[in-house]
């Protein structure tokens, strides 16, 4: 049993453990041109980035069965090119570590695809602190639905009262909520939503690294 009684320590992906807003941008931004959608900075695209990724590309009018579809092969087309980029945060490798040291499991809950999340988690040397990953293609419903923390939840053993959940976006504090997790909102540069966006998702927390995530965890 740990401090408090929290079991599991779970994060966001993008945003959260990696660096990786600049790719994620630009592969939206090429997908939406590519259907004559006007060029977004990045400030626009925090601003306007929803989950799931469906609601987002729905707002430009490319939300049909037949739209999304093509969306989706064009992004992760675009992504890939670009994955080689992405790098975790400075301090997530050891904070993963801190964590799981102190004897608690550990998930990712994403709407990356398996095989680039995996490739990532592989290439960042970081498959033995991830006990469980809950990708795109795990569940039928993305955040800010709680299934993909449920799911995690359901994996690990772990039940909703004993976990955390840390994301960068109002939906994962959203989904967090709604999964009956504590919810920790991080905000700093990187970061998909800021401040101001993710405490709409009424998060048990805020935090401004993920040093202090993991005080904030190992003291509940």
């Amino acid at each position: 049993m740990k401090r408090g009684g929290i079991d599991a320590a779970l994060f966001d992906w993008s945003g959260t453990l990696v660096d990786d807003l600049d790719v994620v941008w630009r592969t939206n931004d090429a997908t939406l041109m590519s259907f004559g959608v006007a060029h977004q900075d990045v400030d626009a695209f925090r601003k306007g980035f929803i989950l799931p990724w469906q609601a987002f590309y729905g707002l430009f009018g490319l939300g049909t069965p037949e739209k999304l579809e093509e969306v989706d092969s064009r992004f992760w087309q675009i992504y890939r090119t670009l994955s080689q980029e992405i790098k975790p945060f400075p301090d997530a490798l050891s904070i993963l570590t801190q964590l799981k040291d102190s004897g608690l499991k550990i998930a990712v809950v994403t709407q990356t695809k398996r095989g680039p999340l995996m490739e990532q988690v592989r290439r960042f040397g970081w498959a033995d602190l991830i006990d469980v990953a809950v990708a795109e293609e795990d569940v039928d419903e993305l955040k800010p639905c709680p299934k993909p923390v449920l799911e995690a939840l359901s994996k690990l053993g772990v039940s909703p009262e004993r976990a955390v959940f840390t994301g960068d976006m109002t939906e994962d504090a959203l989904a967090g909520n709604r999964a009956g997790v504590k919810a920790i909102s991080i905000v700093r540069r990187g970061s998909y939503h800021t401040e101001e966006m993710v405490k709409l998702g009424d998060p048990f927390a805020v935090a401004y690294s993920l040093p202090e995530v993991a005080r904030l965890i190992l003291s509940l």
